[in-house]
């Protein structure tokens, strides 16, 4: 007997299949358009971003999985994806509007809190951007947003998503480096990627200006956890600290070799980063100092959220994984 995780896939494809040619049309069987299957084992699949707003929390990441907690975290549901690409980003701009993108330069949205979600975008088959994969999203509101990617794919929309406009000739990138992650605040919203680049935008995305970087080596995350306390890591436990939005960076200890690839903190001081073989460093001083741990598992991390009481939750290799941070 063929096993149930196929025939749900053969069942949908065969969905997919029947609604195509009763309309007259040829079917799309690409990845970026097929639903995500749904399976048992998606909380052990690999996850790359998480978001939260409330009680509510979503995670993303391979084969379209869509992970969803109304509960903190305590318990997880996958929710149906109409996308089975892998899935980098997800963000929340309020309890009901939230957004993922991923491969093929896919965006996804959700206006029920992630219940569901439908497909807003997918890369031009015959464009530049063809298999480009989106790696970061931010929204200002539920109508203006941002996503980045590789080879400098940057797409923004003041629509909600119902049109996604290419800003690839007005953004300061001309040689494609990858845009690796966004984070924003109010107007100020900041990009890092490939090659140390740093990148801000005062009026929520509209225009940019390239910053001078601390570094030359590729930088993977950014976060500002409370105002004028921005940090970047990337590559080889690379970590910077600015407190005038980008203007002058500052060379952090890391104590860590590793590459670091999720950074998330709370206002009162408390800064957790993620990276490579399990690695977690935390600062309980608004970044001033950073001691290590490493998970166990040596998990790759490539996400972090900060949960009530001292528990963080991360995501990556192998899917979720729980932080319990020592008093």
């Amino acid at each position: 007997m063929m096993p149930t995780v196929f025939n749900n896939r053969c069942l949908s494809l065969a969905v997919t299949l029947a609604l195509s040619l009763a309309a007259g049309a040829a079917p799309d069987l690409s990845p970026a358009a097929t639903p995500a299957l749904m399976t048992r084992m998606a909380e052990h699949a690999l996850l790359e971003g998480i978001a939260q707003s409330g009680s509510t929390l979503l995670a993303v990441g391979e084969h379209g999985v869509i992970l969803r907690s109304v509960d903190r975290g305590a318990h997880w549901q996958q929710v149906p994806s109409p996308s089975s690409v892998l899935l980098t980003s997800v963000v929340f701009v309020d309890a009901q509007h939230a957004w993922a993108v991923g491969h093929d330069g896919v965006i996804v949205a959700s206006a029920d809190g992630g219940q569901s979600w439908h497909l807003q975008h997918r890369a031009d088959p015959a464009g530049k951007h063809k298999g480009t994969p989106l790696l970061g999203v931010w929204f200002h509101d539920a109508q203006s947003g941002l996503a980045i990617g590789a080879y400098g794919y940057v797409l923004r929309t003041d629509d909600g998503g119902k049109t996604w406009m290419d800003m690839d000739a007005s953004f300061p990138d001309p040689d494609g480096w990858h845009l690796n992650a966004i984070c924003g605040s109010g107007q100020s919203v900041f990009v890092v990627g490939e090659k140390g680049q740093i990148f801000r935008s005062d009026d929520a995305g509209h225009q940019w200006v390239k910053l001078n970087s601390p570094t030359d080596a590729s930088l993977f995350a950014v976060a500002e956890p409370a105002a004028h306390e921005l940090y970047a890591a990337g590559l080889s436990g690379g970590l910077y600290r600015s407190v005038d939005e980008g203007q002058t960076w500052t060379a952090l200890a890391s104590t860590t070799n590793s590459g670091l690839l999720g950074i998330a903190g709370r206002s009162d001081g408390q800064v957790v980063i993620v990276g490579n073989a399990g690695t977690v460093l935390i600062s309980q001083d608004h970044g001033n100092s950073f001691h290590k741990m490493t998970l166990a598992n040596r998990d790759h991390l490539l996400a972090v959220q900060p949960e009530p009481g001292k528990d963080w939750i991360a995501v990556g290799e192998n899917g979720l994984h729980t932080i319990h941070l020592k008093p």
